[in-house]
């Protein structure tokens, strides 16, 4: 049963040594190499499946899936992530509240919006920050 999900910001290079397993994703994201992501978002794990349905129609989950990197991720090169950031930018709260109220249920969350938005803030930030950084994003459940 999966318990959380983070995002990771990286080179697509490093993306590529991951998925390849030239990289130890394990030593990798848990800093333990020389070599790190440059910047991540945890504040999301008990809420990781809201903000991958919330932001599906954004792709924020990855443009593409892996069993590479174990329990389940999903990435998107760096070209990918500037259209993620660009369209997460075009969000608003009225927006975003909008999608909660419609797919709650759904969801079977026991959060509230006002729990969630300032998650979901987070990660568009976060993806801003990658996007200006021309680098990769992984999205990773454990």
């Amino acid at each position: 049963m999966s318990m959380g999900g983070d995002f990771y910001a990286m080179t697509d290079n490093q993306l590529d040594d991951l998925l390849s397993g030239e990289l130890n994703y394990s030593e990798f994201l848990h800093n333990e190499l020389a070599e790190a992501p440059s910047d991540q978002f945890t504040k999301g794990e008990h809420v990781w499946y809201e903000i991958t349905m919330l932001l599906k129609e954004e792709s924020v989950s990855g443009y593409d899936h892996t069993d590479a990197i174990p329990e389940q991720s999903g990435y998107s090169y760096a070209n990918e992530v500037q259209s993620i950031a660009a369209e997460l930018s075009r969000l608003d709260r009225e927006t975003l509240e909008r999608r909660f109220a419609e797919r709650a249920a759904g969801l079977g969350t026991r959060e509230s919006f006002e729990t969630v938005y300032p998650i979901l803030t987070g990660v568009i930030e976060f993806f801003q920050r990658a996007a200006s950084r021309q680098q990769a994003v992984l999205f990773r459940v454990t």
